[in-house]
């Protein structure tokens, strides 16, 4: 999952290894560069989800982010579960 900047990541590099399926599947909100190209291959790929880059539009994206992420880790090196924001694999988010 990249929530960062999209300079951060070689996108040549990750379409290849998503294609080759070493990295199962590409969470990806940010471009370099942005908007993301209407031909580009991450809008064709199975295993790439492109999210729209308007979900940090709050003060409180970060601090909150940062918290569920604390949770979660610690949910689940302790005891496997509690998790927060379980992805629900049937509605597929």
């Amino acid at each position: 999952m990249n929530i960062g900047r999209g300079d951060l990541v070689k996108e040549e590099v990750l379409i290849e290894v998503l294609q080759n399926r070493e990295i199962a599947h590409a969470i990806l909100d940010v471009f370099d560069p942005e908007p993301l190209e209407k031909g580009h291959p991450f809008w064709r790929m199975e295993n790439v989800m492109v999210t729209p880059h308007l979900s940090s539009k709050s003060s409180e994206y970060l601090p909150r982010t940062f918290s569920i992420f604390e949770k979660t880790c610690m949910n689940s090196w302790i005891d496997g579960k509690d998790f927060i924001n379980v992805i629900d694999l049937l509605k597929g988010y």
